[in-house]
């Protein structure tokens, strides 16, 4: 006689489980009247000159240089010393339009390779940079690269080797220049951080807005190729002639 089978159990109901929201909705905020709310720029978008200054950099690949004037600009070392030194020469040339413009070309002798401009007697300058950040208002701050010649490098050193100072990234500087073309002369001094809205109207810009600036480093300096530097070598002996 055939055993008879045990049944089996029937089957235990499903349980409805909700779906996850998605993300985008769960974080969305509620609307009003079926459209969907407006997104605010508020605390996001800054005002002031130095953050217009900062957008219209924000796009390019070069150094943005510092160019002191008459009226003073409160500056901070951001590294100890030069980011890159150099021999650079200052070629005139003359565009369609007849103007005149002078652009610097680095010298290879810098990297102990023959040079066609010194060839032809044009004598290079030495220039040191320096990553500085250039304090503005709001407490914010614009990375520049100040390239200082043989006498602004002395004093720039002079005052990163005193003890009361230095080292060169520990305080502010403030930075005029008086004077125009061969009588230009740059003043630099040391000024303490409590001295900067009082006297200068310029905050203190927090760490993190000076830990923000990626510094420059030498892979920012355009190297001019060879060919170019022997046209720009035979203009000038044509021009001698």
């Amino acid at each position: 006689m055939p055993t008879k089978r045990p049944s089996k159990a029937a089957p235990a109901p499903l349980k409805a489980v909700p779906s996850a929201p998605d993300t985008d909705e769960a974080e969305e905020p509620a609307q009003t009247n079926g459209e969907k709310p407006k997104l605010s720029a508020a605390g996001k978008i800054r005002r002031g000159y130095t953050e217009a200054q900062k957008q219209m950099e924000s796009t390019s690949t070069y150094a943005q240089s510092f160019r002191p004037d008459e009226k003073s600009q409160v500056i901070k070392f951001l590294e100890k010393d030069p980011y890159a030194s150099y021999r650079r020469h200052w070629i005139e040339s003359r565009n369609d339009s007849g103007q005149t413009t002078n652009r610097p070309y680095v010298c290879p002798l810098t990297f102990d390779e023959p040079c066609p401009l010194c060839e032809v007697g044009d004598r290079p300058q030495a220039v040191s940079s320096y990553n500085i950040a250039l304090c503005g208002d709001d407490g914010q701050v614009l990375l520049r690269s100040w390239d200082v010649g043989s006498r602004l490098l002395n004093v720039i050193k002079a005052y990163g080797n005193d003890p009361k100072v230095g080292p060169l990234n520990k305080n502010f500087f403030l930075v005029t220049k008086t004077g125009s073309k061969q009588n230009t002369q740059y003043n630099v001094s040391p000024v303490r951080p409590s001295s900067l809205q009082e006297d200068y109207d310029t905050p203190v810009p927090s760490e993190e807005a000076l830990a923000a600036l990626k510094v420059y480093d030498s892979g920012v300096i355009e190297l001019t190729p060879v060919k170019k530097l022997r046209e720009l070598a035979a203009e000038l002996t044509a021009d001698y002639d």
